[in-house]
């Protein structure tokens, strides 16, 4: 069953992309890192458009990367994953997320590229990169010391940890927690906020904002992509994620 990322425009100017495969619980590949990059460009690109809101379905945010494609990386001179995050963390506009159930591997990484970011009380959060002999990816490890200091982040890359909403927010990872459900609900409200703000200032303030940490983050960016690939080609990931694969054909 493929991933299919939809696109609905609402009249007040904002617009949502929803990743929508509830069957492998939200699992992203590299055609629908393609449809995200198009409705990005689409959402940039559109006048009408004032404020993007990226969430899941079926009360899952998205259960990350194939670990599939990872295989394929071996071949492979770029990382989708990371050209889909490198145009997220450039997207001019407002981007919101809104998370329930299972944010894994990119799906907590691509929060640290929104503006704001509302997860359900029971939603889960990891960074499982290093139980498949891999690293992060999409300036991660720039940007989430930054955010939860240099012992937490050990604890969700080095011991590939979960963490809870709870802690994800205090963490500065999400804007808020919500009861369960309503999440969607909340970064809707706050985009209707944003939505009501002189347009151009938003947009200044914005590039303001990333302006300072333009170089640091894309020097994050390529650091992460050449490393990722090289563990791709390594025996030791490709060992791990075929250990994967054969346990769970075995369940």
């Amino acid at each position: 069953m493929a991933t299919r990322i939809t696109t609905s425009r609402r009249e007040d100017g904002i617009t949502l992309l929803r990743i929508s495969c509830p069957e492998r619980r939200n699992i992203l590949d590299e055609a629908s890192y393609t449809q995200l990059m198009d409705a990005l460009a689409s959402a940039e690109a559109d006048d009408g458009v004032k404020v993007l809101i990226i969430t899941g379905s079926e009360n899952c945010f998205t259960a990350g990367n194939d670990l599939a494609n990872y295989k394929a990386l071996a071949e492979a001179t770029e990382v989708p994953a990371i050209t889909f995050l490198r145009r997220l963390h450039a997207f001019p506009k407002p981007a919101i997320a809104a998370a329930e159930g299972l944010a894994l591997g990119i799906g907590s990484s691509i929060l640290l590229h929104c503006d704001f970011a509302y997860a359900g009380n029971s939603t889960t959060f990891y960074l499982p990169f290093i139980n498949f002999a891999l690293t992060p990816l999409g300036a991660t490890t720039h940007l989430l010391p930054k955010l939860a200091g240099n012992k937490s982040t050990s604890e969700m890359l080095l011991l590939g940890k979960s963490f809870s909403a709870s802690r994800a927010c205090d963490l500065g990872l999400l804007t808020d927690t919500t009861p369960d459900g309503k999440a969607l609900e909340q970064a809707i409200d706050c985009a209707t906020r944003l939505v009501a703000k002189p347009f151009d200032a938003l947009l200044a303030t914005k590039a303001l904002l990333r302006e300072s940490e333009a170089e640091a983050v894309g020097l994050a960016f390529d650091r992460e992509e050449r490393q990722l690939l090289e563990r791709c080609r390594s025996a030791e990931a490709q060992g791990a994620i075929d250990a994967f694969f054969a346990r769970k054909a075995s369940h």
